[in-house]
């Protein structure tokens, strides 16, 4: 069987890779490869290649579409461009019954089929544009590979590095931060930065674009890198470049990376786009870079210069349309992201952006997860911006969302949602039932909320029990009318097989009883690492109803023992893992129960001598889940949940 290759690149080779691959493993069909047109095989290329209509298509580097027409082992897979390329393979695939349940090889269902017979035509485009991911959590190069690789088969399209080398992350992982079970293995900078490299060619071969920075660019144009104490400021003679907060010019809150700069000073910009011009023109591969600012409200100068600026959106603006200038004399395409978050949740009253074209808009969005974005036509009044002394950035959703309107006045250009669904909040409902129905709820919302696209702030560490969130949200982002039922048995039955009805409504029982919203703070939003507020109390403390709730749990789970030891036998390598992930999740998601309960009942002792024990279960048997679960943000998520973060199960005193 022939695959005719009419494209050319990394992306194009991975695509008929991809293709001659699955379909061997299929049928058993030895393919060649040819880089030419021929009769009887499957061609690839871009809808030009065939003469197709890109009418439907608006940009056709921006929108993903792909036409299908086979018939047997004649045809052709055509994308409107590169990367849909690949996401047509992918779609082929799926409709002769491939199922890609979560990254790895042990997460694919590859069927059996007959391909000489197979006949299939289809056209598909993406309904949203940007459909992302953002590394998270405690991560090895092993784990983020395997989700790139995931991402475009599941209909995602980008994939976000932060910062200009993410060592935070890989040090999480690597250093083992949490687990005393697990010995550190220190990691340089350099190794980053290889590291770093490799998941950008990993990016680039499989399709997705490259989102790269974040708040970490500041420090690093004047050339100070990793953890910066007030002696390195010194040493590097920059505390005059530094944010003037009550008179002083210092780290703000213990960090750079919370700290902002005085942007008002012309060296301080100068800096700044000298080294994003050179930070681009090293990386090419880079498609949006993100300029954000400090990763903390509250901390912008006051300075008297800073202070002439109607808003911190203003100054930023100044600094982006500087930024612009230096990319166009020097001929730099990549696109920018701006951001509304904390201070810039404020639209600019006077600056706007002197080249709209470049730029894209990303809404850091606030929520508690309860209500979600189901309050999006509530009107508020948006208070006047009083430097670092508002409180309206967290006052949930509805806030948002009209700041939000006010920046779509002063941009009109493309903006996308950058969201925490997945970052640590899913910890809260160990079945992920409630939390893919919320996610489902607020995806079929943005069209309503005005953009054109939705990343996740999430690890890659996020398939126990099920993949089933992240799987659904890359299937509506690419098309919104698909409902949850259609979805949830396509997933489950892939991942469970026969019993998967079962195992949906144990899920279901999971995350009904575990009651989610107990477990959440609406004061938390994302912001778990920093959070120790005393006066907040979760509301499953001293809690009969949820006493009761709780309570029921260890039976339920116990009772479902028997049908995942059945399925452990499964000959089916992908159904296989499922269950083993189900068996190793049993045991924790009881012991949270427990724990739970004796918080409930009032017990604090007792509920922390049980986090104790789960997070000694966790630290000896990591090895066992390590793709599936992230051990390093679930053991921040305990702290908060069983009051060691917050300090309020006086008088015990230990530490976690």
């Amino acid at each position: 069987m022939q695959i005719y290759q009419l494209q050319s690149g990394v992306t194009a080779d991975y695509a008929s890779s991809e293709l001659s691959k699955y379909i061997y493993e299929m049928c058993g069909e030895n393919t060649n490869i040819r880089f030419s047109k021929g009769e009887n095989g499957i061609a690839l290329g871009l809808f030009s290649d065939f003469g197709l209509s890109y009418d439907r298509i608006e940009d056709n580097e921006l929108d993903d579409a792909y036409e299908i027409k086979v018939n047997g082992f004649c045809g052709y897979i055509a994308g409107s461009n590169i990367r849909s390329i690949l996401y047509g393979v992918y779609a082929y695939l799926k409709k002769a019954g491939c199922r890609f349940i979560r990254p790895g090889r042990d997460g694919e269902y590859i069927p059996k089929v007959d391909l000489s017979s197979f006949t299939t035509e289809l056209f598909h485009k993406a309904h949203h544009r940007y459909r992302g991911d953002c590394i998270e959590g405690a991560v090895s190069y092993e784990v983020i590979r395997d989700e790139i690789e995931w991402l475009p088969k599941v209909g995602y399209n980008c994939y976000m590095l932060q910062a200009t080398a993410p060592y935070l992350w890989y040090a999480r992982y690597y250093e083992h931060q949490g687990n005393k079970n697990k010995t550190p293995e220190p990691l340089s900078t350099r190794e980053a930065d290889i590291i770093t490299r490799k998941l950008e060619k990993d990016i680039k071969r499989c399709g997705l674009s490259v989102h790269s920075v974040g708040h970490d660019y500041m420090a690093p144009a004047f050339g100070l890198f990793g953890s910066v104490t007030e002696e390195d400021i010194d040493k590097r003679g920059i505390r005059k470049y530094l944010a003037k907060i009550c008179g002083e010019r210092k780290i703000f809150r213990g960090g750079i990376r919370y700290t902002n700069f005085c942007y008002s000073n012309p060296e301080v910009r100068k800096a700044i786009v000298n080294y994003l011009a050179e930070y681009v023109t090293e990386k090419p591969e880079v498609d949006f870079l993100h300029l954000w600012l400090s990763d903390s409200p509250f901390g912008c100068c006051e300075c008297e210069e800073c202070r002439k600026m109607p808003t911190p959106s203003d100054m930023y603006f100044s600094l982006l349309n500087e930024v612009d200038k230096a990319f166009s004399e020097k001929g730099i395409d990549t696109k920018i992201v701006f951001i509304q978050y904390n201070d810039t949740a404020w639209a600019p009253k006077r600056e706007r952006l002197n080249n709209p074209s470049r730029f894209l808009f990303l809404n850091a969005v606030k929520q508690d997860y309860i209500t979600g974005y189901t309050e999006y036509e509530k009107q508020i009044p948006i208070p006047e911006y009083r430097l670092n002394e508002n409180t309206a950035t967290t006052a949930g959703f509805p806030m948002n969302i009209n700041f939000f309107r006010e920046w779509k006045k002063c941009f009109g250009g493309d903006s996308f949602f950058f969201e925490y669904h997945l970052y640590s909040d899913h910890y809260c409902d160990p079945g992920y039932v409630q939390t893919g129905s919320r996610l489902m709820r607020d995806l079929k919302l943005l069209d309503a909320v005005g953009t054109n696209g939705y990343m996740h702030c999430s690890t890659p560490r996020k398939q126990m029990p099920t993949s089933y969130p992240m799987y659904m949200a890359g299937m509506l982002l690419n098309n919104p009318t698909l409902s949850e039922e259609e979805i949830i048995k396509e997933y489950y039955s892939a991942a469970f097989g026969d019993d998967w009805e079962k195992v949906y409504d144990y899920l279901s029982s999971l995350s009904e009883l575990f009651c989610p919203d107990f477990l959440r703070a609406r004061e938390l939003a994302a912001s778990d690492e920093m959070f120790t507020d005393t006066k907040v109390v979760l509301q499953y403390m001293y809690n009969p109803d949820a006493a009761e709730s709780f309570g029921k749990i260890p039976a339920v789970i116990d009772g479902f023992r028997s049908i995942i030891e059945k399925n452990l036998k499964s000959d089916d390598p992908c159904i296989r893992k499922s269950w083993d992930i189900l068996r190793l999740h049993a045991p924790i998601a009881k012991m949270l129960a427990e724990g739970l309960l004796a918080g409930a009942e009032g017990d604090m002792k007792k509920a922390q001598d049980i986090c104790r024990k789960i997070v000694k279960h966790l630290s000896e048997t990591e090895d066992e889940y390590f793709g599936e679960l992230d051990f390093m943000l679930l053991y921040r998520r305990l702290k908060l949940v069983f009051g060691f973060a917050t300090h309020q199960f006086s008088p015990v005193t230990e530490e976690l």
